[in-house]
């Protein structure tokens, strides 16, 4: 299984989180409210259709609406290597990280 970049990661991630309110903007926001870091909407655009064509996500247009203009909502949604990517990703992590204790230190 192809390495998952931090990005990826935060992407699936959030995406995990909204469950069926995943789209572009929401995504957007969750990523913000979980790391503190604002991305601009084509920073996570690229990243999302790369995903996509790699097998991770699914998509699913809403209805349109006319706040949008007429204009439909694309929702996303992990598939099974996704979530079988973000479980190696974790696994990873949890193995790299253990018996790690990094000293307190006074700045």
């Amino acid at each position: 299984m192809k390495t998952l970049t931090r990005q990826e990661e935060q992407i699936l991630l959030a995406i995990y989180h909204l469950r069926e309110k995943a789209y572009l903007v929401n995504i957007r926001e969750k990523i913000r409210e979980m790391t503190g870091k604002t991305l601009d909407v084509g920073t996570i655009n690229k990243p999302l259709k790369r995903l996509q064509l790699r097998g991770y996500l699914e998509t699913e247009m809403g209805d349109p609406t006319p706040v949008r203009g007429g204009k439909s909502i694309k929702y996303y949604s992990l598939t099974d290597i996704a979530y079988g990517a973000l479980t190696e990703v974790k696994s990873m992590h949890d193995r790299m990280w253990l018996n790690v204790f990094l000293p307190f230190k006074c700045i």
